[in-house]
């Protein structure tokens, strides 16, 4: 066997693995995976067109780097996403919010009830990835986001307040969703299952959740597995401007 094609399996491999082990391991280990297989690709590429003597024909070598190509764009379409989020690009435009302005402000009025009355809530949008496998095991809404609903939804002693609502493309799609809490080491003990939820799920997928904290009203933000607590009102209209973006 070649080494062009021992290259070539090992990067598949790799690639493979990536996204088998996506949903099981945390935010850090998944990039260091990505950048990883990001890396063997240029290797390949490098290689195969470095070495095009070793090829037969370039319909062989169509065959070969494409569907690879394909793979790699998959794992890593997130990663070049950001890259340019950060110099402002977006289908040859700037960067436009995905939350409309007056669904912030609907969910921002909400949040600031359920604060003021010491509230417990989880509040999860999906972004890029699918939080399709939570939607289907929790209650179906399909509402529009809505001050009233957010607050309604987490009264005390009501079948959905301990559970968390998800909202996808400014539409509430459930409530009472149930997420794998983290189970990381520096998450301190005292810290309560609402908290653990939201870190767990920021830590499995590229969603941004706000929590409310039933104990003292104190607002946080988790985003691949990093948990900003008790952060003010103008803080959290910077998240949501700054991770909200399609």
């Amino acid at each position: 066997m070649h080494e062009f094609d021992i290259l070539l399996i090992n990067t598949y491999l790799l690639a493979v693995f990536s996204m088998v082990v996506r949903n099981k391991i945390n935010a850090i280990t998944m990039r260091t995976l990505k950048v990883l297989t990001f890396l063997m690709a240029v290797l390949f590429y490098w290689t195969l067109f470095t070495n095009l003597d070793v090829i037969d024909t370039w319909t062989l070598t169509l065959s070969r780097a494409v569907p690879l190509l394909m793979v790699i764009v998959v794992i890593i379409h997130y990663e070049f996403r950001l890259l340019m989020e950060a110099v402002g690009v977006k289908r040859g435009r700037l960067i436009s919010n995905a939350i409309k302005d007056d669904v912030k402000n609907e969910l921002i009025h909400g949040i600031d009830y359920l604060s003021r009355h010491n509230i417990g809530a989880i509040i999860t949008f999906e972004r890029n990835d699918s939080l399709q496998e939570y939607i289907d095991h929790a209650f179906g809404i399909e509402a529009p986001l809505s001050s009233e609903l957010i607050g309604s939804m987490f009264m005390p002693n009501t079948p959905l307040h301990d559970g968390a609502v998800i909202v996808k493309d400014n539409i509430i799609k459930c409530a009472g969703a149930y997420f794998p809490p983290s189970e990381s080491e520096k998450i301190p003990k005292n810290m309560g299952s609402r908290h653990r939820a939201a870190i767990g799920i920021s830590e499995r997928n590229d969603s941004f959740t706000v929590v409310v904290s039933e104990e003292s009203g104190a607002i946080s933000v988790t985003i691949d597995g990093y948990l900003d607590e008790d952060i003010s009102r103008e803080s959290l209209i910077l998240y949501l401007e700054k991770y909200l973006q399609n």
